[in-house]
């Protein structure tokens, strides 16, 4: 039985290594893969399942007959063990292949729907030890060295009619723009994982609420049953609401197609954000290149510095209006879409501009954690 215990436990091991091999890396505590990712792990799969899944890459899918040679295991029994980890978004699988699912995915297996499954709360605690306890956060929304993976987006309403847009920069624009019309409203992971718990602190504040699933993404949500498929009118449509409310809007720090998500964002939940707002982590989540600015027509209301989530506004009393933290201020115009005088708007403030395509940003987050 001892021995059993140790192949199974070296099976787990070996699937945390090769999620490690990814440019985002492993959870780890003092330099060692964590015991809590570990223990996180064998929710996610079951003794038989990691047996197969061990032999897995994270970006090179391989056959069934490729696993049926490392495994030493029939072709339909892979194809009867796995399959069913693929409609969980535990492994992705297509067409008879299979890899490794991306960091994100996997570390929110349980929080994708609102109710409470068998061990939903056990994975919400581990998750707790490893990502905030152990500081993986560091790893999940920056490289090692601070280059952020998700960037601030705002609404066209909120930025001064006066001052140019890109496409990229607007998010009404930006999802007009998309490339795909696959587009999935999918339950917010981090509020839903803090809900669960029941430690959420923004709950009188904000809805749980959905990110918004682009392309492949979403289309796979879709298909296993997570995701309610919108079109892109209906994902502005939300987006607006979401951000009236307050919540912040993310996405991918890249350009080009194709994108993944569009985050809407609190600042005591958020994956992210939190490395702003609570976490040593600074660079989390790439300013835009705007900046709000007042004008005359500001009544000091305070509307606007009580709706930004980062700090990062004061009323000024000597100026008559509030001023700008630009260390703090990520661009998102939260703070300016329910001004009652439309005084408070974005002004172009050019900053760190984002990657152009995926390959640039994964390809240098990988580098920054020496894993290219």
């Amino acid at each position: 039985m001892e021995r059993e215990n140790a192949a199974g436990d070296q099976a787990y091991m070996r699937i945390a290594e090769g999620i490690d091999r990814g440019f985002q890396t492993a959870p780890k505590a003092d330099g060692d893969i964590s015991k809590a990712f570990l223990a996180f792990l064998k929710i996610v799969y079951s003794p038989q399942e990691a047996e197969l899944v061990q032999h897995l890459d994270m970006y090179i899918p391989k056959t069934v007959e490729d696993l049926a040679t490392l495994a030493g295991k029939d072709a339909a029994v892979i194809k009867e063990t796995l399959d069913p980890l693929t409609r969980r978004a535990a492994l992705v699988g297509s067409k008879g292949k299979y890899r490794l699912p991306v960091v994100p995915s996997l570390l929110n297996l349980h929080m994708f729907y609102p109710d409470i499954k068998p061990d939903d709360l056990e994975a919400a605690k581990l998750y707790q030890q490893f990502f905030i306890k152990e500081k993986f956060y560091k790893y999940y929304a920056t490289s090692e060295k601070g280059t952020p993976v998700l960037r601030a987006i705002p609404v066209e309403k909120a930025i001064h009619a006066e001052t140019k847009t890109l496409d990229a920069e607007e998010a009404h624009a930006y999802i007009k723009g998309l490339g795909t019309e696959d587009l999935a409203l999918v339950p917010c992971p981090c509020r839903t994982r803090t809900e669960k718990l029941d430690i959420r602190e923004c709950k009188d504040k904000f809805p749980v609420a959905a990110c918004i699933f682009i392309g492949r993404t979403a289309a796979h949500f879709q298909d296993i049953g997570l995701g309610k498929k919108v079109s892109k009118e209906q994902a502005i449509e939300y987006l607006d609401q979401m951000v009236d409310v307050g919540l912040i809007p993310t996405t991918d720090n890249y350009i080009d197609d194709p994108h993944m998500i569009m985050c809407l964002c609190c600042g005591c939940c958020c994956s992210n954000v939190r490395g702003r707002t609570l976490w040593d982590n600074p660079t989390a989540v790439l300013p835009s290149s705007f900046l709000p600015r007042a004008s005359d027509d500001c009544i000091e209301c305070g509307e606007c510095v009580d709706r930004c989530i980062l700090d990062a506004l004061s009323l000024d009393d000597k100026a008559g209006r509030p001023i700008v933290d630009p260390e703090k201020c990520i661009g998102c115009g939260v703070c300016a879409i329910a001004c009652p005088e439309e005084a408070m708007r974005l002004h172009r403030h050019e900053r760190t501009p984002p990657f152009q395509t995926a390959m640039d940003l994964y390809g240098t987050v990988a580098k920054d954690n020496n894993r290219a």
